[in-house]
């Protein structure tokens, strides 16, 4: 029996005195709907067209959202191909890593739909945990056009059998663990911040990575890609964001966009003035005529307070564009199909 299922700073289900922590995301998903980058024999329902002419602070922060969230596209997926899976590593504060405690790694597998036939609907996301503790955990997540109305996930728990449907998380709980809330990935929208264009810049420096110790290296860290240099020198917009929540976790964030594809490299939090978090993503491109069309080919979370990070690394060979799926392959029936697997 479920004694009670809670959302914190992750979700956590407790069984009996047991407890199964298994946070998920699938928006991006939303991160990683970002990986439905293409376009298919429907396109996507509301592409964004290129601004034209100088662009002000809310044009640019409208289309790094389209980009981030895969309103460009129609649906896609990233599925385990031979040893290649996508992959969530998170790791514990800097003073409390020492020999013989690894990283915590989650393999997973997403799909997304951005264009569903229901008119209701915006958009439907679903992952499938395939390693771990919560293996074969699945989590089905449904945006609706309606914005009054908040998204619903639905999560099949294989261990218990059963299904249990909540309403969206809140902006500030961390996903699967990490120190990347639902917000930034995926419940955060242009209209939640003020958005100031500063001046012009070139991208510099090469995107922090996940630098490991010798005994948190095991077969799946050993893959994680290190530093990406291949983004400097590129022209970028730089973007002050300043949160309209009160009392928030962060008072401002400053961005730097690709001034071509509208790709988020860099994020920088503050907080009373102090840099509290850096979030870097490398887009790698998926060669379609519009060149905003990119996958996350990692994301990493650097906590600068107390050292804890986290990275998400989605191979390329496990991604599947241009799907044949019908609607109906995102429900609870596969949920179900997957978790036996």
């Amino acid at each position: 029996m479920i004694s009670k299922i809670k959302l914190v700073q992750r979700w956590t289900i407790n069984v009996g005195n047991g407890k199964l922590g298994f946070m998920y995301k699938i928006v991006p998903v939303l991160l990683f709907i970002s990986l439905t980058s293409i376009f298919n024999i429907v396109q996507a329902k509301r592409i964004l067209p290129f601004p034209s002419g100088e662009v002000n602070a809310e044009q640019i922060a409208e289309q790094v959202y389209a980009v981030a969230h895969g309103n460009l596209v129609k649906n896609a997926a990233s599925k385990k191909n031979k040893k290649d899976i996508a992959m969530v590593v998170n790791r514990a504060p800097s003073a409390k890593r020492k020999p013989g405690r690894r990283p915590i790694v989650n393999t997973f597998e997403t799909f997304g739909n951005s264009n569903p036939l229901n008119p209701n609907i915006d958009s439907m996301q679903m992952a499938i945990i395939k390693s771990g503790k919560a293996k074969g955990t699945g989590i089905l997540y449904i945006s609706y056009t309606d914005k009054s109305r908040s998204g619903q996930l639905t999560i099949w728990l294989p261990s218990l059998r059963k299904t249990r449907r909540m309403n969206e998380p809140a902006h500030e709980d961390t996903w699967v663990g990490t120190n990347l809330t639902y917000g930034e990935l995926v419940l955060r929208k242009p209209e939640h911040e003020v958005h100031e264009k500063m001046d012009d810049a070139v991208f510099e420096g090469c995107l922090l990575a996940m630098k490991l110790n010798p005994w948190e290296v095991n077969r799946y860290t050993k893959k994680l890609p290190g530093p990406q240099c291949e983004h400097q020198g590129k022209p970028v917009y730089v973007l002050k964001s300043t949160t309209k929540f009160k009392d928030w976790w962060y008072d401002y964030h400053i961005s730097e966009v690709d001034k071509e594809t509208f790709a988020l490299y860099r994020t920088v939090y503050y907080k009373d003035g102090k840099k509290l978090k850096t979030v870097v993503i490398d887009w790698q491109s998926l060669d379609q005529s519009d060149p905003r069309v990119s996958y996350p080919r990692y994301i990493y979370a650097l906590t600068h307070t107390s050292g804890i990070d986290s990275m998400i690394f989605v191979p390329r060979s496990t991604i599947s564009l241009n799907e044949n799926l019908r609607d109906s392959f995102w429900s609870e029936k596969t949920l179900k199909k997957y978790g036996k697997r």
